[in-house]
């Protein structure tokens, strides 16, 4: 089986760096335990001691188990082969994933607060004003602490020369957490000593910290609060994700309709009486989350809500307005940014951009639609990223139109073909190109970001050869 995957690699590789091994067919040494115990676990179900082959396909079978399962409120395809960093690769990860967690705190802090970068001309007026996610009801309005963007998670890709890329900031409800714990207790469960042979960090102290932090945050009842995580419902395709979070911390799963907001505060509706609540985490988007002072179409928010977080009577984590970080037009601005607040080069690069609201960047963009990936700055369900080289010529003269009439509203981003990994696909090996999730949470007793570590890899559904055809749903 590693025999097909490694010749398939060889001929890919003059633009796709692979996890496993190099060009010339050598296996990378942090993968050659993994390797050996697969090799060794396809023996056993093709050989001839029965004691061993059964046991051998139990593991796979419940495996399979796992990727069948499916439903409205458990969608799973867990794939058995897991990506493994190396501990340097790790290494510069960690410090990179930290030093951006900062760089948009201070930034987020900056926006909601002074405005001083928008007042020296560091960062656009009309990037950040002209950007849904800037929420202007939220205008001063800051949770107790130095670091208002308590949860922050980074999708990465390795690009051709081994550098890891940051593709996208995740920032309003960062998702997927509660998949990359409930994958690590399946592969627990059915390859214990895998995980132990390699070393395999655990990853629990990362919701030990954001449970801690949650706590250290309350105001009130500091020994034991109140807190919800606010789900859209059953009908959510990452539903399940939300339940088993919730469970696994000891949180409160609830929807909108279970909470209502009464003499200032949010109450948790209960069979015998109200519940204050004192924080929640939410897992609806910002504008979704009060009808009264977004969008009045939502059925997921809280009427009034906003009201409650002005007066801080209540902690959303993250805090409402955060998903104008989320901004891809940023990237551009990002390096420069991290020179003036923290004093640093940035760590991992973000995928080149050209923001179009400067007319230099914009003709750039004009220039070269069928090489770029177009995206607008807030996406919505009628405003898509665009791959140019997949666009028709009307379609490119339409995109084109949109530039010129609303410049500020669009990006034009690099397209790199990122690294492939190996992914278990119909019995057999595959190489597919893979984006890692990375997960850091606000430490207030340290006073720094606590990284998971791990997090949750994406691979593409296909053979592709573009990385940005992958959208990561969780």
């Amino acid at each position: 089986m590693i025999e097909t995957y490694l010749r398939e690699i060889k001929i890919s590789q003059s633009t796709f760096f692979d996890e496993l091994a190099k060009s010339n067919g050598e296996i990378f040494p942090h993968w050659i335990k993994l390797v050996s115990y697969y090799e060794r676990l396809a023996k056993k179900i093709g050989g001839k001691s029965s004691r061993s082959r059964e046991a051998s396909e139990r593991k796979w079978g419940y495996l399979q188990h796992l990727r069948r399962s499916g439903g409205l409120n458990r969608p799973w395809n867990l794939d058995p082969i897991p990506i493994l960093i190396d501990e340097k690769d790790w290494e510069e990860i960690e410090r990179g994933v930290r030093q951006r967690a900062e760089l948009l705190n201070l930034l987020l802090i900056d926006i909601y607060g002074s405005r001083s970068l928008i007042k020296k001309g560091l960062l656009p007026f009309d990037l950040i004003y002209n950007h849904q996610g800037f929420l202007r009801q939220l205008d001063k309005v800051q949770i107790p602490g130095g670091r208002q963007l308590i949860q922050y998670s980074a999708d990465l890709a390795r690009g051709p020369n081994g550098k890891m890329w940051v593709l996208y900031d995740r920032t309003d409800a960062p998702s997927g957490a509660g998949y990359a714990l409930e994958n690590r207790s399946a592969m627990t469960r059915v390859f214990p000593d895998l995980l132990r042979e390699n070393h395999i960090r655990k990853i629990n102290t990362y919701f030990q910290v954001f449970r801690n932090t949650l706590v250290r945050l309350s105001s009130r009842n500091l020994e034991d609060p109140k807190i919800v995580l606010l789900s859209p419902g059953p009908s959510n395709e990452t539903y399940f994700e939300h339940a088993y979070l919730a469970s696994f911390l000891g949180f409160t799963l609830v929807t909108g309709e279970d909470l209502i907001v009464r003499d200032g505060y949010v109450w948790l509706k209960t069979i015998s009486e109200l519940e204050k609540v004192d924080i929640i985490v939410r897992r609806v988007d910002d504008v979704f989350c009060d009808p009264l002072e977004f969008r009045e179409d939502s059925q997921l928010g809280v009427v009034g809500l906003t009201e409650v977080v002005r007066k801080n009577k209540v902690l959303l984590i993250n805090t409402l307005g955060s998903r104008v970080l989320e901004n891809p037009g940023l990237m551009a601005f990002l390096p420069g940014l991290s020179r003036e607040l923290l004093g640093e080069e940035l760590i991992l690069p973000s995928v080149a951009t050209w923001w179009c609201g400067h007319d230099l960047e914009k003709n750039y963009v004009l220039d070269n639609i069928s090489n770029l990936v177009i995206r607008p700055i807030y996406q919505t369900a009628s405003e898509k990223s665009l791959l140019g080289p997949l666009l028709s010529s009307a379609e490119i003269s339409l995109i084109k139109d949109k530039i010129k009439t609303k410049p500020h509203l669009y990006v034009g981003q690099e397209i790199v073909q990122f690294s492939t990994s190996p992914a278990l696909i119909g019995g057999r090996l595959e190489a597919r190109n893979t984006v890692l999730r990375t997960y850091a949470v606000a430490n207030h007793e340290a006073d720094q970001y606590e990284l998971m570590q791990g997090g949750l890899s994406r691979s593409s559904p296909k053979r592709v050869h573009l990385l940005l055809q992958i959208r990561v749903v969780v």
